[in-house]
């Protein structure tokens, strides 16, 4: 006997093969009815309220919901909650279990309206758990933050599911400028004081992070990275790696790490003229910049090692290229004169060291899209592009084939773009508990005020 969860106009399914299907994953209303009710059904239906039979037929009914060959999403995020699961009765487990499936894949916006539903989705939405498989599962990028002159805006590209509650971040103590951004998490710098915050746009969570040891100039270039492994960092663990020239074409790096609440000052230096700061990428706890010498520059703040990478396609001359991270790996979008896209990934085997650029995707762009520019872009397989067609300017995210995905109509002049996916990551603060400890917003109220939107 089949067991149906209806979902818009599609259904998850667990028949007798264990397979669901994911149709149309923004309409949960029956889900949320099912979770919702769980928190009564978790009282009244014990485990000996259920009869064998009844507990033998669930039991023959687990098993892998979604099988690899039938799902683009991380097999890793599946798994994480292998690691701890939940103890509650055969019913309780089997919504659960399809909630496990269902809610990592939708927008972090989303979640938190749903937070609203009933205390059992509140716990499962804010556990680490759910939090690290919604991180796990790749996801396009959001939006964009681009330089509007004395201030920045924001770029939504999927409004709006991907809208920010304060996408000016107003919040903040202080006017800022954006450094950085991975996995939801940002990092600003003071225009007034030259602090650092961190911040995660969709939960208005941040924090002020104490004073680097050296001084940092103004062109100093920032990548949050999160510690690895990643599939067991349930407490967000982060760092801010701070790149900054010691003389002209000499750089050194200077880290902060949530886990000690302190910064380190790096033995490492590079000679690579000039690093350029809006490239900053990061891949797992690794942060990259390009370099005025055509390189990539890699620096491990774990290690404190750095490595100096040649770009792919450097045998190519007039290549306008961007860095960026897509599914885990670092990426890099090549831009020919005939308008030709090249997309390459960092390959490895197991050994920083044995590196090698794998050609992922190609395309031509036809000749009225003007003078198409890659930007950086992270998640899953998009990219996303600066074009003009018939004397407008548009933003295009596009797939690694050439297919456009989503465009908008760009309202100012091209600057300083930032990657954003919006998540649920918490912004790790100190735990000392002294009067220098950093001020972090109720993310409690921010959930309230998603659900009245």
């Amino acid at each position: 006997m089949a067991d149906w969860i209806l979902i818009g106009d599609g259904n998850l399914s667990n028949e007798e093969d264990d397979e669901i299907t994911i149709s149309t994953p923004y309409d949960l209303s029956d889900l949320v009815i099912a979770l919702s009710s769980s928190d009564e059904m978790d009282k009244s239906c014990t485990e000996s309220e259920c009869s064998d039979d009844e507990a033998d037929a669930e039991e023959e009914e687990e098993g892998d919901y979604l099988p690899d060959e039938d799902s683009n999403y991380s097999e890793i995020g599946d798994d994480v909650f292998d690691i701890a699961p939940p103890v509650m009765s055969h019913k309780l487990e089997r919504i659960n279990r399809i909630a496990h499936l269902v809610l990592p894949r939708l927008p972090a916006k989303t979640l938190l309206r749903f937070k609203s539903v009933s205390p059992n989705f509140k716990n499962l939405i804010s556990s680490p758990f759910m939090v690290l498989s919604h991180i796990l599962h790749p996801k396009l990028v959001s939006g964009l933050f681009y330089d509007n002159g004395d201030s920045f805006g924001y770029v939504s590209f999927d409004p709006p599911l991907s809208n920010l509650p304060d996408a000016s971040l107003s919040y903040l103590p202080e006017p800022s400028n954006i450094m950085a951004s991975t996995l939801g998490v940002m990092c600003l710098r003071g225009l007034q004081t030259l602090k650092y915050y961190m911040t995660n746009p969709t939960t208005k969570q941040w924090a002020e992070l104490p004073q680097p040891n050296m001084l940092h100039p103004d062109d100093v270039s920032v990548v949050v990275v999160f510690d690895e492994p990643s599939v067991y960092n349930f407490s967000g663990d982060y760092r801010v790696v701070c790149a900054y020239p010691v003389i002209e074409g000499v750089w050194t790096f200077e880290t902060f790490s949530s886990g000690t609440w302190a910064w380190t000052q790096s033995s490492e230096i590079c000679a690579v003229e000039n690093i350029l700061s809006e490239s900053g990428t990061a891949v797992g706890a690794m942060a990259y910049w390009r370099t005025t010498m055509e390189t990539v520059l890699s620096y491990n703040p774990v290690k404190d090692r750095t490595n100096i990478i040649p770009r792919p396609h450097s045998e190519m001359a007039e290549v306008w290229w961007e860095l960026g991270e897509m599914d885990g790996k670092l990426s890099v979008t090549s831009k020919l004169h005939e308008k030709m896209i090249l997309v390459s990934t960092l390959e490895s085997a197991n050994n920083e060291e044995m590196l090698h650029w794998e050609k992922v995707g190609s395309f031509w762009l036809s000749n009225d899209h003007g003078d198409p520019r890659p930007i950086q872009s992270q998640g899953s397989a998009a990219l996303v592009f600066w074009e003009e067609k018939n004397f407008l300017r548009e933003l295009v995210l596009r797939d690694v084939q050439g297919k456009v995905l989503r465009k908008f109509d760009y309202p100012n002049n091209y600057h300083d773009f930032v990657p954003y996916i919006s998540t649920l990551v918490p912004v790790k603060r100190s735990d000392a508990g002294t009067s220098t400890e950093p001020s972090v917003s109720n993310n409690d109220e921010l959930s309230q005020e998603a659900s009245e939107t």
